[in-house]
C-alpha cells in the first residue's frame, strides 16, 4: 500500500470514527432530552394528582358530595392542570378539608345563591340551614350572631315577654385559655385573670301578652336551655329567667374549615378565619327574659 493509500485510508477511518462520535453525541443528547422531558411529565402528572376536575353533569349529579366551601376563581385559572374543556372548577383539599374552586362562568348554572353579592376571587361558606345559599367567608361569624339575637328576640316576642336582655359576653385570654361555659360565667371570670372582659347588651321592650305560642327555632332548636324555657312558659310556670348561652354550641363554622379557608385566602395583618372563629366560639349569649 503506497503513501497515498495509507493517507486515503486514514482519513477515511477518521471520518467513520468522527461519525459514530457524532452519532452518538446525538443518542446522548436525545437520551438526556427524552429524560427531562419525562421528569418534567412526572412532576405535571404528579402534580394534576391534586386537583379533581369537576363537570357540568358530576356536578348536577345526584350522587355528587357538594363541598361546604366554594372559591370562585377566573375561567383561566390552574388551566395546565384542569385540562377537560367541560369543567366548571376542580376540588381540591386544603388542610383536609374539600374545597370546590369554581369557573366564574359556571356560577349562574350553579343554581347557588352567593351572598351578601358573588365576588371572584372570594372564598364562600354553605348556609346552615339552605344548602343553596354560600355566604362569605368573611362575612359569615358576623351573620351568624346577628340571626342569633333575631330569633332569641323572636323567641321572646312569640311567647309573650314584656321585655328581654341580650348581653354577647367576650372572653379573650392573654394567656391563660379560659373557657367560658353555659351556666359557669362567673367561674370563668375568676379564673381568667389574664383575660380582658369585653360585652355589648342589648335590651327590647314588648307590649307582653299571656298567649304563649312556640317559636320557630333554628340555631337554638337543640338548645336544652331554651327548649326548658320554653315548655315553661308554655305551661304557664315561669316569670322571668336568666340563661348563659355558649357561642360554641351553634356555630355556623368548625375550626378546621375555618384552617382550610386561612390556607387560600391572604387576610392583611394578623387576622383570621380560624381566630376569629375562636372568638366566636368562646362567646358567650347572656339572655334575660320577663314575662
Amino acid at each position: 500500500m503506497d503513501n497515498n493509500q495509507e493517507k486515503k485510508s486514514a482519513k477515511e477511518g477518521f471520518a467513520n470514527a468522527w461519525k459514530k462520535a457524532a452519532e452518538l453525541g446525538k443518542k446522548t443528547v436525545d437520551g438526556a432530552k427524552s429524560f427531562a422531558e419525562q421528569t418534567k411529565q412526572n412532576i405535571h402528572d404528579q402534580q394534576a394528582k391534586k386537583y379533581t376536575p369537576v363537570t357540568a353533569k358530576e356536578y348536577k349529579s345526584k350522587g355528587f358530595d357538594m363541598p361546604k366551601v366554594i372559591e370562585i376563581v377566573d375561567d383561566d385559572a390552574n388551566r395546565e392542570f384542569v385540562e377537560d374543556k367541560d369543567a366548571i372548577g376542580w376540588i381540591e383539599e386544603h388542610k383536609d378539608v374539600e374545597i370546590l374552586h369554581m369557573y366564574v362562568s359556571f356560577v349562574k348554572k350553579s343554581g347557588i345563591t352567593f351572598v351578601p353579592v358573588l365576588l371572584e376571587d372570594n372564598v364562600y361558606c354553605a348556609d346552615t340551614f339552605d344548602s343553596k345559599k354560600y355566604i362569605n367567608a368573611n362575612q359569615i361569624l358576623g351573620r351568624e350572631l346577628e340571626a342569633k339575637l333575631a330569633e332569641l328576640r323572636n323567641i321572646a316576642y312569640c311567647l309573650g315577654a314584656k321585655n328581654c336582655s341580650i348581653e354577647i359576653v367576650e372572653t379573650e385570654a392573654s394567656k391563660d385559655k379560659a373557657s367560658v361555659k353555659a351556666g359557669k360565667l362567673g367561674s370563668a371570670e375568676s379564673s381568667a385573670k389574664n383575660s380582658n372582659m369585653q360585652s355589648v347588651k342589648t335590651v327590647t321592650e314588648f307590649e307582653g301578652h299571656d298567649d304563649p305560642k312556640m317559636p320557630e327555632l333554628k340555631w337554638f332548636a337543640h338548645d336544652d336551655n331554651i327548649n326548658g324555657l320554653i315548655k315553661m312558659r308554655l305551661n304557664r310556670a315561669i316569670k322571668n329567667d336568666s340563661l348563659n348561652l355558649s357561642g360554641a354550641t351553634s356555630s355556623a363554622m368548625s375550626k378546621k374549615i375555618a384552617c382550610a379557608i386561612d390556607s387560600i385566602v391572604k387576610i392583611k395583618g394578623n387576622l383570621s378565619i380560624e381566630k376569629e372563629t375562636v372568638r366566636e366560639h368562646s362567646k358567650i349569649l347572656v339572655f334575660e327574659i320577663e314575662f
